[in-house]
Protein backbone atom coordinates (compact mmCIF):
# COMPACT_ATOMS: atom_id res chain seq x y z
CA UNK A 1 0.00 0.00 0.00
CA UNK A 2 1.95 3.43 -1.11
CA UNK A 3 1.45 6.80 0.76
CA UNK A 4 -2.02 7.65 -1.10
CA UNK A 5 -3.56 4.30 -0.48
CA UNK A 6 -2.77 4.75 3.41
CA UNK A 7 -4.56 8.38 2.99
CA UNK A 8 -7.14 7.43 1.18
CA UNK A 9 -8.16 4.42 3.81
CA UNK A 10 -7.98 6.47 6.84
CA UNK A 11 -9.98 8.67 4.93
CA UNK A 12 -12.51 6.83 4.04
CA UNK A 13 -12.11 4.95 7.47
CA UNK A 14 -12.54 7.85 9.62
CA UNK A 15 -15.28 9.19 7.94
CA UNK A 16 -17.36 6.01 8.14
CA UNK A 17 -17.11 5.41 11.38
CA UNK A 18 -18.20 9.16 11.62
CA UNK A 19 -21.33 8.28 9.36
CA UNK A 20 -21.57 4.89 11.34
CA UNK A 21 -22.28 6.77 14.13
CA UNK A 22 -24.63 9.32 12.83
CA UNK A 23 -26.70 6.94 11.55
CA UNK A 24 -26.74 4.55 15.07
CA UNK A 25 -27.84 7.35 16.93
CA UNK A 26 -30.39 8.55 14.48
CA UNK A 27 -31.81 4.96 14.46
CA UNK A 28 -32.04 4.71 18.15
CA UNK A 29 -33.83 7.66 18.54
CA UNK A 30 -36.51 7.03 15.40
CA UNK A 31 -36.99 3.38 15.91
CA UNK A 32 -39.07 2.27 18.73
CA UNK A 33 -38.51 -0.09 22.09
CA UNK A 34 -36.34 -2.63 21.45
CA UNK A 35 -35.73 -2.67 17.57
CA UNK A 36 -33.70 0.79 18.30
CA UNK A 37 -29.81 -1.23 19.12
CA UNK A 38 -30.91 -3.70 16.12
CA UNK A 39 -31.43 -0.89 13.82
CA UNK A 40 -29.00 1.54 15.32
CA UNK A 41 -26.23 -1.81 14.63
CA UNK A 42 -28.05 -2.40 11.41
CA UNK A 43 -27.23 1.49 10.63
CA UNK A 44 -23.68 1.53 11.35
CA UNK A 45 -22.92 -1.88 9.72
CA UNK A 46 -24.44 -0.46 6.53
CA UNK A 47 -21.98 2.68 6.36
CA UNK A 48 -18.95 0.67 7.00
CA UNK A 49 -19.68 -1.04 4.15
CA UNK A 50 -20.54 1.53 1.96
CA UNK A 51 -16.91 3.57 2.76
CA UNK A 52 -15.57 -0.49 1.71
CA UNK A 53 -17.19 -0.51 -1.48
CA UNK A 54 -15.88 2.97 -1.84
CA UNK A 55 -12.29 2.97 -1.29
CA UNK A 56 -11.50 0.12 -4.33
CA UNK A 57 -13.08 2.90 -6.82
CA UNK A 58 -10.85 5.29 -5.19
CA UNK A 59 -8.14 3.39 -5.26
CA UNK A 60 -8.28 2.58 -9.40
CA UNK A 61 -9.22 6.38 -9.84
CA UNK A 62 -6.06 7.37 -8.13
CA UNK A 63 -4.05 4.53 -10.10
CA UNK A 64 -4.99 5.82 -13.48
CA UNK A 65 -4.64 8.90 -12.54
CA UNK A 66 -0.99 8.24 -10.82
CA UNK A 67 -0.16 6.38 -14.27
CA UNK A 68 -1.19 9.43 -16.51
CA UNK A 69 0.59 11.38 -14.10
CA UNK A 70 3.81 9.14 -14.61
CA UNK A 71 3.32 9.24 -18.28
CA UNK A 72 3.23 12.81 -18.69
CA UNK A 73 6.32 13.45 -16.01
CA UNK A 74 8.40 11.00 -18.24
CA UNK A 75 7.38 12.88 -21.66
CA UNK A 76 8.72 16.40 -19.69
CA UNK A 77 12.02 14.84 -18.09
CA UNK A 78 12.32 13.35 -22.29
CA UNK A 79 12.13 16.77 -23.29
CA UNK A 80 14.36 18.41 -21.64
CA UNK A 81 17.40 16.06 -22.36
CA UNK A 82 16.41 16.11 -26.00
CA UNK A 83 16.73 20.12 -25.85
CA UNK A 84 19.87 20.06 -23.80
CA UNK A 85 21.78 17.44 -26.02
CA UNK A 86 21.04 18.92 -28.82
CA UNK A 87 22.54 21.76 -27.61
CA UNK A 88 25.50 20.69 -26.15
CA UNK A 89 26.08 18.64 -29.24
CA UNK A 90 26.81 21.47 -31.56
CA UNK A 91 29.57 22.46 -29.50
CA UNK A 92 31.15 19.29 -27.37
CA UNK A 93 30.17 16.52 -30.18
CA UNK A 94 28.15 14.85 -27.75
CA UNK A 95 25.56 14.87 -25.45
CA UNK A 96 27.89 13.55 -22.36
CA UNK A 97 28.37 17.20 -21.04
CA UNK A 98 24.78 17.83 -20.23
CA UNK A 99 24.47 14.64 -18.20
CA UNK A 100 28.37 15.12 -16.52
CA UNK A 101 27.42 18.70 -15.23
CA UNK A 102 23.89 18.11 -14.73
CA UNK A 103 24.67 14.86 -12.22
CA UNK A 104 28.12 16.98 -10.22
CA UNK A 105 25.52 20.12 -9.89
CA UNK A 106 22.88 17.62 -8.13
CA UNK A 107 25.82 16.13 -6.33
CA UNK A 108 26.50 19.82 -5.03
CA UNK A 109 22.84 20.65 -3.79
CA UNK A 110 22.51 17.14 -2.26
CA UNK A 111 25.81 18.62 -0.15
CA UNK A 112 24.01 22.07 0.96
CA UNK A 113 20.67 20.23 1.77
CA UNK A 114 18.54 21.27 -1.25
CA UNK A 115 14.98 20.76 -0.82
CA UNK A 116 12.97 18.07 -3.46
CA UNK A 117 11.22 21.21 -4.71
CA UNK A 118 14.62 23.11 -5.47
CA UNK A 119 16.58 20.24 -6.50
CA UNK A 120 14.14 19.32 -9.16
CA UNK A 121 14.72 23.51 -10.30
CA UNK A 122 18.29 22.45 -10.53
CA UNK A 123 18.29 19.64 -12.20
CA UNK A 124 15.44 21.27 -15.25
CA UNK A 125 18.08 24.49 -15.23
CA UNK A 126 21.32 22.40 -15.76
CA UNK A 127 19.70 20.47 -18.62
CA UNK A 128 18.72 23.50 -20.29
CA UNK A 129 22.06 26.02 -18.85
CA UNK A 130 22.81 26.64 -22.97
CA UNK A 131 19.84 26.25 -24.63
CA UNK A 132 20.20 29.95 -25.74
CA UNK A 133 22.99 28.37 -27.94
CA UNK A 134 20.74 27.32 -30.25
CA UNK A 135 20.75 31.02 -31.71
CA UNK A 136 24.58 31.42 -31.69
CA UNK A 137 26.05 30.74 -35.28
CA UNK A 138 28.99 28.19 -35.72
CA UNK A 139 31.44 30.08 -36.75
CA UNK A 140 31.70 31.28 -33.10
CA UNK A 141 30.17 28.67 -30.98
CA UNK A 142 33.06 26.59 -32.69
CA UNK A 143 35.57 28.73 -33.24
CA UNK A 144 39.28 27.63 -31.87
CA UNK A 145 41.03 30.88 -31.19
CA UNK A 146 40.06 33.69 -28.69
CA UNK A 147 36.91 35.64 -29.48
CA UNK A 148 37.17 39.08 -30.42
CA UNK A 149 34.73 41.88 -28.38
CA UNK A 150 31.90 41.63 -31.68
CA UNK A 151 32.13 37.87 -31.25
CA UNK A 152 31.72 37.82 -27.50
CA UNK A 153 29.21 39.67 -27.18
CA UNK A 154 27.20 37.59 -29.66
CA UNK A 155 27.89 34.21 -27.43
CA UNK A 156 26.97 36.14 -24.56
CA UNK A 157 24.05 36.69 -25.75
CA UNK A 158 22.74 32.98 -25.41
CA UNK A 159 21.49 33.95 -21.94
CA UNK A 160 18.82 36.20 -22.94
CA UNK A 161 18.04 33.88 -25.89
CA UNK A 162 17.47 31.08 -23.33
CA UNK A 163 15.59 32.96 -20.98
CA UNK A 164 13.27 33.88 -24.13
CA UNK A 165 12.82 30.52 -25.19
CA UNK A 166 11.75 29.06 -21.61
CA UNK A 167 9.49 32.48 -21.46
CA UNK A 168 5.85 31.56 -21.19
CA UNK A 169 6.07 27.74 -20.45
CA UNK A 170 5.10 26.76 -17.22
CA UNK A 171 7.01 23.36 -16.86
CA UNK A 172 10.11 24.63 -17.97
CA UNK A 173 9.69 28.02 -15.35
CA UNK A 174 11.74 26.19 -12.77
CA UNK A 175 14.81 26.12 -14.98
CA UNK A 176 14.77 29.81 -15.38
CA UNK A 177 17.37 30.48 -12.22
CA UNK A 178 19.87 28.62 -13.79
CA UNK A 179 19.71 30.03 -17.59
CA UNK A 180 19.56 33.63 -16.90
CA UNK A 181 22.20 33.46 -13.84
CA UNK A 182 24.98 30.85 -14.34
CA UNK A 183 27.26 33.32 -15.93
CA UNK A 184 27.07 35.61 -12.72
CA UNK A 185 29.80 35.94 -10.68
CA UNK A 186 30.02 36.05 -6.81
CA UNK A 187 32.06 39.37 -6.65
CA UNK A 188 29.61 41.01 -9.45
CA UNK A 189 31.52 40.41 -12.55
CA UNK A 190 29.33 38.29 -14.72
CA UNK A 191 27.13 38.88 -16.98
CA UNK A 192 24.36 39.91 -18.26
CA UNK A 193 22.89 41.28 -15.16
CA UNK A 194 26.12 41.66 -13.15
CA UNK A 195 24.57 40.14 -10.06
CA UNK A 196 26.23 39.45 -6.92
CA UNK A 197 26.60 37.46 -3.88
CA UNK A 198 23.33 35.76 -2.63
CA UNK A 199 22.00 38.57 -5.33
CA UNK A 200 22.75 35.54 -7.56
CA UNK A 201 20.12 32.27 -6.95
CA UNK A 202 21.84 29.67 -5.22
CA UNK A 203 20.68 27.24 -8.03
CA UNK A 204 22.68 29.46 -10.36
CA UNK A 205 25.54 29.48 -7.76
CA UNK A 206 25.68 25.44 -7.89
CA UNK A 207 25.55 24.89 -11.47
CA UNK A 208 28.70 27.90 -11.99
CA UNK A 209 30.58 25.71 -9.73
CA UNK A 210 29.74 22.60 -11.76
CA UNK A 211 29.56 24.17 -15.30
CA UNK A 212 33.19 25.74 -14.93
CA UNK A 213 35.25 22.12 -13.33
CA UNK A 214 33.25 20.40 -16.29
CA UNK A 215 34.32 22.57 -18.98
CA UNK A 216 38.39 22.54 -17.62
CA UNK A 217 38.45 18.75 -17.29
CA UNK A 218 36.72 18.34 -20.90
CA UNK A 219 38.82 18.98 -23.99
CA UNK A 220 37.31 21.87 -26.14
CA UNK A 221 37.84 23.13 -29.92
CA UNK A 222 40.41 25.68 -27.95
CA UNK A 223 41.34 23.94 -25.31
CA UNK A 224 42.87 20.80 -24.11
CA UNK A 225 40.98 18.69 -20.95
CA UNK A 226 43.43 19.90 -17.53
CA UNK A 227 43.93 17.41 -14.88
CA UNK A 228 41.92 17.22 -11.76
CA UNK A 229 44.30 19.56 -9.50
CA UNK A 230 44.90 21.94 -11.68
CA UNK A 231 40.75 22.13 -12.41
CA UNK A 232 40.05 21.75 -8.87
CA UNK A 233 43.07 24.65 -7.81
CA UNK A 234 41.16 26.84 -10.20
CA UNK A 235 38.18 26.43 -8.67
CA UNK A 236 39.43 26.58 -5.21
CA UNK A 237 41.32 30.23 -6.05
CA UNK A 238 38.17 31.41 -7.59
CA UNK A 239 36.28 31.21 -4.62
CA UNK A 240 34.95 34.95 -3.42
CA UNK A 241 35.37 36.03 -6.75
CA UNK A 242 33.75 33.93 -9.01
CA UNK A 243 32.43 31.15 -6.81
CA UNK A 244 30.08 31.40 -3.71
CA UNK A 245 32.84 29.82 -0.63
CA UNK A 246 30.30 27.90 0.85
CA UNK A 247 29.00 26.16 -2.80
CA UNK A 248 33.07 25.55 -3.27
CA UNK A 249 33.45 24.41 0.22
CA UNK A 250 30.39 21.81 -0.01
CA UNK A 251 32.08 20.38 -3.57
CA UNK A 252 35.80 20.47 -2.03
CA UNK A 253 34.99 16.77 -0.33
CA UNK A 254 33.26 15.00 -3.17
CA UNK A 255 35.12 16.81 -6.39
CA UNK A 256 37.77 13.90 -6.64
CA UNK A 257 35.37 11.03 -6.54
CA UNK A 258 32.79 13.39 -9.38
CA UNK A 259 36.20 13.66 -11.09
CA UNK A 260 36.57 9.82 -11.00
CA UNK A 261 33.22 8.60 -12.16
CA UNK A 262 32.83 11.45 -14.86
CA UNK A 263 36.52 12.07 -16.46
CA UNK A 264 38.32 8.67 -15.78
CA UNK A 265 35.46 6.18 -17.00
CA UNK A 266 32.64 5.10 -19.61
CA UNK A 267 30.61 8.10 -20.71
CA UNK A 268 27.75 6.20 -20.46
CA UNK A 269 28.34 5.97 -16.89
CA UNK A 270 27.43 10.09 -16.33
CA UNK A 271 24.19 8.95 -18.20
CA UNK A 272 23.42 6.05 -16.10
CA UNK A 273 24.43 8.45 -12.80
CA UNK A 274 21.64 11.02 -13.81
CA UNK A 275 19.17 8.61 -14.15
CA UNK A 276 19.04 8.19 -11.18
CA UNK A 277 19.10 11.65 -10.06
CA UNK A 278 16.15 11.74 -12.07
CA UNK A 279 14.15 8.87 -10.58
CA UNK A 280 15.43 9.92 -7.41
CA UNK A 281 13.53 13.51 -7.51
CA UNK A 282 10.81 13.73 -10.47
CA UNK A 283 8.96 10.41 -9.49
Amino acid sequence: MNSYQRKAANLIAVVSIALAIVAASGAWLIVPGDGALTAALFAALAAIACGAMIYPMVVRLNNEQDRQSRHLLSSHVALLEAMGKAVAKRDSDTGDHNYRVTDIAMAIGERMGLGKAAMRALLSGALLHDVGKIGVPDRILLKPGRLDDHEMALMRSHVPQGEDIVDGIPSLEEARDVIACHHEKWDGSGYPRGLAGEAIPLGARIFAVADVFDTLCSPRPYKEAMSFETAWGIIRDDAGSHFDPKVVEAFRPIARRLYELHFNGDARRSRELLERQIRKYFF
